[in-house]
């Protein structure tokens, strides 16, 4: 057995059904996550500031998307590099046996994987998966006999797109392709998997949903499936849609916060500058040449205590300096502050766009390879991502918004307050699932027709409630606590999930 799957076995789903004449199955795949309610969900969940609190930050949709056309145009890439033919690129027709690439790297599964991927992840970000992975490991546990493994956001996702979605079949969900699955699931283990230390971080499925997952996997030889739970495990159309992931959230949230005045990233860029030799910074820039480096010591003493980077080995201010020197155009753009000028916007998205064209081909002129494909030893066809010449520059730029938005007191007072929303929204809607008093629940709509076949279904009480509160935006869920603890119960013809 080859690492890629055959395209009958790539393109099968659990249920069977008609294709149509005129989409692949992974555009299928690619239109039936974007035209779902969850999809749409996205727009009121936060990326990483709140839903709602600025019109001009991304949310979790805005992300998938860009996460999507990014992932996209790195296959188109390395398509044209494997001179694979335009027509299967473009999703006209499938690629023959003599394509070696084609045949198992398609843009249009990674756009629906990217699509997917955040499709899960409940209200208030990452606070409110980690309060509802607290909350289903306290409920199970003393509740109930079955004790839940947790909550994560990338399990859900997976959840959504093989149970939970509304499409044509009952507890298949949008029924997607084993492509798709693979391609979505950047952690392709369970909690419960002994391979790896510390998987309570991160984990791609719950045991209950091991079928699907197992199906999914059907196929992929022990390369993939068995060993050490690393990112080898992934597919590369994982590979591909978790590299687009990384570099969507390291450029675009930074670019977020630094319009808001929140990330000072002038001052990073005119301390990193004048840390550099006087004969390589540009003339137009030596003005702006500053006596202190307050702003890099306070961030590289973040990176030494709460990173993965050590500032002692990697060269924070050269890499800094190397990103204003290389951008083409007003270097005075990036070492002023940003105050929503026609120019300086024109400039500002002119810098995220050449970030990211370096962070996917590198310099065309000198090494055209940021990113690139290497063969694996074990099987001919097989083949994995290497993205290791720009890895740390990425991690950079997210550890600024790690820094500077994700520590900030005013941040975490929020969370605070929406962690206290989930916790006290979770018991009362756990009172309320309560099988043997439906008729008088106050369950909505459809997790109360759930809840009446929640012992067929495998599905414990607290897994239900968790999948109501994930299945909200932030704007719902804020309404039905309000509404559950008496503060605002809104009319009777409004059933807030809709």
């Amino acid at each position: 057995m080859t690492l890629s799957l055959s395209t009958k076995q790539r393109y099968q789903r659990q249920k069977d059904g008609s294709e149509g004449l005129f989409r692949t199955p992974s555009r299928r795949d690619r239109d039936r996550v974007r035209f779902s309610r969850e999809f749409r969900r996205l727009k009121a969940v936060t990326q990483v500031a709140h839903a709602g609190e600025s019109y001009l930050y991304h949310d979790r949709l805005s992300h998938s998307l860009k996460v999507a056309q990014v992932a996209s145009s790195l296959v188109k890439i390395f398509h044209e590099r494997s001179d694979v033919s335009p027509e299967v690129t473009a999703g006209i027709n499938f690629p023959d046996k003599s394509d070696k690439l084609g045949k198992f790297l398609d843009p249009y599964v990674v756009e629906a994987a990217a699509h997917a991927h955040d499709i899960g992840h409940p209200p208030f970000g990452h606070a409110g998966e980690s309060e509802l992975n607290r909350l289903v490991k306290h409920y199970s546990t003393t509740e109930e006999d079955i004790a839940e493994i947790g909550f994560e956001g990338n399990a859900q996702s997976f959840r959504v797109v093989t149970r939970l979605a509304a499409h044509r079949d009952a507890n298949s969900g949008l029924n997607v392709t084993r492509a798709t699955l693979n391609g979505m699931l950047k952690y392709p283990w369970s909690r419960r998997d002994d391979a790896m230390e510390n998987n309570d971080e991160k984990w791609g499925y719950y045991p209950s949903d091991s079928d699907a997952f197992e199906w999914a996997r059907n196929g992929l030889d022990d390369y993939r499936t068995s060993g050490p739970l690393k990112k080898e495990r992934q597919t590369l159309e994982a590979q591909i849609m978790d590299y687009a992931d990384d570099l969507t959230y390291a450029v675009h949230d930074l670019e977020d916060f630094y319009r808001s005045g929140i990330i000072p990233l002038h001052e990073i860029f005119r301390e990193s500058l004048d840390e550099i030799s006087s004969k390589r910074r540009p003339d137009d820039l030596k003005r702006y040449s500053v006596s202190s480096r307050d702003h890099l010591d306070d961030f590289e003493d973040y990176l030494e205590t709460e990173s993965d980077i050590d500032p002692n080995e990697v060269e924070v201010a050269e890499i800094f300096a190397s990103f204003a020197m290389e951008f083409d155009g007003s270097s005075k753009a990036l070492v002023t502050p940003f105050e929503g000028t026609d120019a300086e916007r024109r400039e500002l998205n002119e810098f995220t766009s050449q970030l990211i064209s370096k962070f996917l081909e590198a310099d065309r002129k000198e090494n055209p390879q940021a990113v690139y494909l290497e063969s694996i030893p074990t099987d001919e066809d097989g083949f994995n991502l290497n993205t290791e010449r720009y890895r740390v520059h990425i991690e950079l730029l997210k550890a600024l918004t790690e820094f500077y938005v994700i520590s900030n007191p005013t941040l975490m007072q929020q969370q605070h307050g929406q962690r206290r929303v989930l916790s006290e929204l979770f018991e009362a809607l756990y009172g309320e699932a309560d099988p043997e008093k439906v008729t008088k629940s106050a369950i909505p709509m459809p997790y109360r027709d759930r809840l009446k076949n929640i012992g067929e279904s495998g599905t414990s009480r607290t897994r239900l409630v968790a999948d109501l509160i994930s299945s909200l935006t932030e704007k719902q869920t804020l309404r039905l606590h309000k509404r559950l603890c008496g503060d605002s119960p809104g009319s009777l013809q409004n059933n807030i999930i809709g």
